[in-house]
């Protein structure tokens, strides 16, 4: 079903030949690749290195330096995604009113200044106060680029795109421990420690980025300057025939109200929190893990740096799969799978057994691949330009609310073990492999109601006002289907 939804229904016989067509959509989805992507990567790689930047600043002296002590620097990470969840709406009506490259570059310089102010902070007062600015920064990051990619991109192409982009969040990882492993070799005694300069690098380089964001990255495939006017009349028709694009921009309560009511939503919320407690957990405290295991602080940056290849092998391994025509729900339970196996060896081995916990540690990353399969779920199965943004802003509010949890249970009285923080992990895992079954059967339930009634597959709230007939965002045709 989802293979002919995705992949046998936009090429119609009406435009071309298939064999020729075949060939020149594969030409033109390369050129798009080519121009799009690689900016893609480098903002999720950047916001990546930012989060995480934090974490290794923690194993360099952050602490000491500006006076901290308990549970201090949970608070720090718990703050930034505050911050984070409650700028989802407000960021959500800047990429409704203006183009998504503007808003996200706009983000990406105001990020890449805040970190290079990080670098100057006296006291916790202020690294907290930056921190919140942070997060009201990169909040766009997840609704933009998966708005964005589903402008340009079929619903079956769409995946391994996420996955491409998704990436960036592994390779911070590597790049993450490089930076800090060099930034320790600063000579002792100076005023401007290894921390400080991280930041100022992370964020100098983060404002290189932000200008071809701004500058580069085209608004809309209308207004790309390296794609022909033919290519760009392919680029609609195949959105059109895919029932994949984001439709009028025009924003209208109705979807949001849609959004809001659709049960789907809330389930992709439910997952999306279960799935992102372990990576947030491991985002921001795996580099004080591992040093709890006997390593020094250099140590501790370099043995992180295999959560990285752990991230992206998960990732791109997944969404190929499903280009191929895997399941969405389950590749997700399969990836949880070693989550899960991983957060026991981390809970429930000796500390002494330092081979156990560090692949404890390396098998929870592959937590973080799911949650780009999360974001092509929403790109795929919420309709029109108003309901994907609004769409991605809950399930990104739900990412914010999950990293809000996560540090928390990390408390200093539990130090070195932090063992109810682990045991939290067994359990997250665990049910985010029955939400994400349950993802599957909503789905199908309303595609065969859908294939017997003949019509297009609704959620309860969109088929009551579609018995009232209100216009809907985009062509509401009868082919439409959710994938799972």
């Amino acid at each position: 079903m989802e293979k002919k939804n995705e992949i046998t229904e936009r090429h119609q016989p009406e435009d071309c030949a298939l064999g020729t067509l075949a060939m020149d959509d594969k030409k033109l989805v390369r050129k798009i690749d080519w121009h799009i992507l690689p900016i893609m990567f480098l903002t999720y790689f950047l916001q990546m290195i930012d989060k995480i930047s934090i974490n290794y600043a923690n194993v360099m002296g952050l602490q000491d330096d500006l006076g901290m002590s308990g549970n201090d620097f949970s608070w720090l990470a718990t703050a930034f995604f505050i911050a984070y969840a409650l700028a989802e709406i407000p960021q959500a009506a800047l990429l409704q009113r203006f183009p998504v490259s503007k808003v996200l570059g706009t983000n990406v310089l105001c990020w890449g200044i805040i970190l290079c102010c990080s670098s100057a902070t006296k006291n916790y007062a202020g690294m907290l106060a930056l921190r919140i600015l942070l997060g009201l920064m990169e909040a766009v990051i997840a609704p933009s680029l998966t708005l964005y990619t589903s402008m340009w991109y079929t619903r079956a192409e769409s995946t391994p795109r996420y996955g491409f982009w998704y990436c960036g969040l592994g390779v911070g990882q590597i790049i993450g421990g490089l930076i800090s492993f060099a930034a320790q070799h600063a000579p002792a005694g100076l005023s401007f420690g290894g921390w400080r300069i991280m930041f100022v690098v992370i964020g100098a380089f983060n404002v290189l980025i932000s200008l071809l964001v701004l500058f580069v990255l085209p608004e809309t495939p209308v207004k790309a300057k390296f794609l022909n006017e033919e290519e760009k009349q392919r680029i609609f028709q195949r959105l059109r025939q895919d029932q994949a694009g984001v439709g009028v921009k025009v924003f209208r309560w109705r979807s949001v109200l849609e959004a809001f009511a659709d049960l789907q939503t809330w389930m992709l919320v439910l997952l999306t929190i279960l799935i992102t407690i372990p990576s947030g957990v491991i985002t921001t405290f795996s580099a004080i893990l591992i040093k709890g295991f006997g390593y020094g602080s250099m140590e501790s940056a370099l043995l992180n740096m295999p959560s990285g290849v752990v991230s992206i092998a998960s990732t791109m391994i997944s969404t190929y799969a499903i280009s191929k025509g895997f399941s969405r729900w389950l590749a997700i339970d399969i990836l949880l799978i070693p989550t899960l196996v991983g957060s026991c060896l981390m809970s429930f081995l000796p500390a002494e057994n330092k081979g156990g916990c560090l692949a404890g540690i390396y098998l929870v990353n592959t937590t973080v691949a799911p949650l780009a399969l999360i974001y092509a779920w929403t790109g795929a199965n919420f309709k029109g330009y108003t309901m994907k943004v609004s769409g991605m802003a809950i399930v990104s509010a739900g990412f914010s609310i999950a990293n809000i949890i996560g540090p928390q249970t990390f408390q200093a009285k539990d130090a070195p073990r932090y063992l109810p923080a682990k045991t939290t992990l067994v359990a997250a895992n665990a049910a985010a492999i029955v939400v994400s079954t349950g993802l599957r059967i909503m789905y199908g339930v309303r595609n065969s109601a859908a294939d017997r009634l003949g019509g297009p597959a609704r959620s309860h709230m969109e088929a009551r006002q579609a018995h009232k007939g209100t216009v809907q965002d985009v062509h509401d045709d009868e082919n439409f289907r959710y994938v799972y």
